[in-house]
C-alpha cells in the first residue's frame, strides 16, 4: 500500500511539474475581434450614437473604449461651423414709441441679446455678426451698399456681440431704410467656406432705397418706390436661391405700434393699407414667404416672436440640443469577473459614476444637455487580470451585454436609443511565428491584431517547444529510474523478510 502511495506521489509531482512547465510556456495575446458597435442614428435625424475600442496592447491583455454621442447629423459635420448675421434697422422710425413706453429699438435690441444668448446656451459651432442699414441720409448722401454697415465681424465672442448690441442700442439713427443694402453687406461678411449661413433681417419699415442707387420717398405707391420694392425683393428671391437662410421679422406696420418719437414729434400721413401691401410684395405672407420665414408681428409680439419662434427656426438650422441625456452601459460577468476597469480621463461633457456598480453591473453617464453639433465622449480602458486563464482562452467576449441611451428632444417627448451590439475581444494562444510579429508593449493594435487571419480571429494551438520537450522527457526519465528503484527496494525487503 505504501509503495502505491509514494509512486501516486512521484507521478503527480511529475505531472505538476510538466503542467507547470507547460504553462509557464503558453504565450497569449487579447486581440481584437470586432472594433466598433453599429452606429445608431437618433430620431427625426438628431445624431448618432456608437461604442468604440480606440486603443488595445495585446501582449498586456488592455483595451479602451470610447462611448460617443453626437448631436450633430453626420459625423462630417461635427467641425462645420453655422453663421449667424443679424441685420438690423438703424432708421428714424426705431425711436419711434410703442405702446409700452419704450422705443421699437429699445425691444428689438435686448430681443435680439436674448436670441444670441440662447443660440451660445444650446450650441456649438456657431459664429455670429452684425449689420446695421439705414438709408440716404445728408445732404451729399446717395443710395447703395454705403447705407449698411458691418457693425461686428463674425465671432464666437457672446460677449463682444452683446456690447456691440448695446452700443447699436445707443447708436443715433439715420435716415432711409435700405433693406437692399442691409441683406447684401451680410452676403459679402460671411466666410466663403461657410456652408451654413443664417440671415436673420429685423426691421420696421418699407425700403425707401437700394443697392443699385434708386432712392424713393416714404410714399410707397410711388414708381420708384415700387422699383426699389422689387429690387429688395430679387435680393430675397436671389440670396434664397443661393442657399442662405433667410429668417425676417418686420413690424411698425399698424397704428399700435406708435408714430411718435422720443421727442413727442408724431409722423402722420401714414398709409398702413398702403404700406402693407408694399411690405407683402416684397415679403410675401407668412404662410407663403418670398424667401424662407417671415414674421409680421406689432411691436407688443417682437419679444416673444425673436426669442421663440426665430430662436426655433435659427436652431433647426443649427441642430436642437436633446435634454436629460443618460447613458447606462451593461458589462457581461465575463468582463466584471476577469477584467479591471479604469476610467481614461474625466467625459467630455456631464459626469459619470465612479466605478461599475456591483449588483446592475452597470455604470451611468449623465450628460444632461447635449448641445447642437456638440460631441459627447466618455473613454475607459479594460485590463484582463490573467493572461493565462484557461476558461477564457479563444473565447469570444463581447464588451458590453447592452447600452441605452434615453433622452428628450426640444418639444420634451422621450426616446430611447439600444445598442444591442458591441466591440468584441478574444484572449487567444500564440504561435512561436506569430510571436515575432505581435506589438511590443505600449504598441497599439485597434485592428484584430496584427496576426489575425482574415475573418479577424487568431490561430491558436500550441507548438511543442524544444525545451519543453527537454525538461518534460528528463522528468520522465527521472520517475521511471525513482519507481524502479522503489520497486527494487520493496523486492529485497520481501526477500530479506
Amino acid at each position: 500500500m505504501k509503495i502505491i502511495k509514494k509512486i501516486g506521489s512521484i507521478g503527480l509531482i511529475t505531472l505538476m511539474l510538466c503542467s507547470s512547465v507547460f504553462a509557464a510556456d503558453l504565450k497569449t495575446a487579447l486581440n481584437v475581434i470586432e472594433q466598433a458597435s453599429e452606429t445608431k442614428y437618433l430620431e427625426n435625424d438628431q445624431g448618432y450614437f456608437s461604442k468604440t475600442i480606440v486603443d488595445s496592447n495585446p501582449s498586456t491583455g488592455e483595451v479602451t473604449i470610447e462611448l460617443k454621442l453626437a448631436n450633430t447629423k453626420k459625423e462630417e459635420q461635427i467641425d462645420e461651423t453655422t453663421e449667424v448675421m443679424l441685420v438690423i434697422d438703424n432708421s428714424p422710425s426705431m425711436d419711434f414709441v410703442t405702446s409700452s413706453g419704450q422705443t421699437r429699438k429699445e425691444i428689438i435690441i435686448p430681443a435680439t441679446k436674448q436670441l444670441v444668448n440662447a443660440i451660445f446656451d444650446n450650441s456649438n459651432n456657431v459664429n455670429i455678426g452684425i449689420v446695421h442699414f439705414h438709408g440716404v441720409s445728408g445732404w451729399f448722401g446717395s443710395a447703395g451698399l454705403s447705407n449698411a454697415t458691418l457693425g461686428l465681424k463674425l465671432t464666437n465672442d457672446r460677449n463682444k456681440i452683446l456690447s456691440a448690441l448695446d452700443t447699436l442700442n445707443s447708436m443715433k439713427t439715420e435716415a432711409g431704410t435700405n433693406i437692399d443694402a442691409g441683406l447684401q453687406r451680410a452676403e459679402q461678411s460671411f466666410s466663403s467656406s461657410c456652408k451654413n449661413k443664417i440671415i436673420v433681417l429685423l426691421t420696421d419699415g418699407v425700403p425707401t432705397a437700394d443697392v443699385k442707387g434708386n432712392n424713393a420717398s416714404n410714399d410707397s405707391t410711388t414708381e420708384e418706390a415700387l422699383v426699389v420694392q422689387n429690387n429688395t425683393k430679387e435680393t430675397l428671391q436671389r440670396l434664397d436661391k443661393e442657399g442662405y437662410h433667410i429668417i425676417s421679422m418686420m413690424t411698425g406696420m399698424s397704428a399700435e405700434d406708435g408714430h411718435t418719437d422720443k421727442n413727442g414729434q408724431e409722423y402722420a400721413g401714414y398709409n398702413f393699407e398702403e404700406d402693407l401691401k408694399a411690405v407683402e410684395r416684397i415679403f410675401g405672407t407668412t404662410s407663403a414667404p418670398t424667401a424662407g420665414k417671415y414674421y409680421l408681428v406689432q411691436s407688443a409680439n417682437v419679444n416673444n416672436v425673436v426669442t421663440n419662434d426665430i430662436l426655433t427656426n435659427v436652431m433647426e438650422i443649427v441642430q436642437n440640443p436633446i435634454n436629460t441625456v443618460k447613458i447606462v452601459d451593461y458589462f457581461p460577468e465575463d468582463i466584471t469577473d476577469n477584467f479591471e476597469f479604469s476610467y481614461v480621463g474625466e467625459p467630455s461633457v456631464g459626469n459619470v459614476t465612479e466605478a461599475i456598480d456591483p449588483e446592475t453591473k452597470t455604470i451611468t453617464w449623465d450628460i444632461d444637455t447635449l448641445k447642437g453639433e456638440e460631441v459627447a465622449t466618455l473613454r475607459y480602458k479594460l485590463k484582463i487580470k490573467d493572461m493565462q486563464n484557461a476558461e477564457l482562452l479563444n473565447k469570444t467576449i463581447a464588451t458590453n451585454e447592452k447600452v441605452e441611451l434615453t433622452y428628450k428632444d426640444i418639444d420634451a417627448k422621450d426616446y430611447v436609443v439600444t445598442l444591442n451590439s458591441s466591440p468584441k475581444i478574444q484572449l487567444a494562444e500564440v504561435k512561436e511565428q506569430e510571436e515575432n510579429k505581435q506589438p511590443s508593449a505600449g504598441q497599439n493594435q485597434v485592428d484584430g491584431g496584427a496576426s489575425a487571419g482574415q475573418d479577424g480571429t487568431t490561430a491558436t494551438g500550441q507548438i511543442p517547444q524544444t525545451g519543453v520537450s527537454m525538461i518534460a522527457g528528463i522528468s520522465i526519465v527521472i520517475t521511471l529510474i525513482a519507481l524502479v528503484l522503489i520497486y527494487k527496494k520493496n523486492q529485497n525487503y520481501k526477500d530479506i523478510k
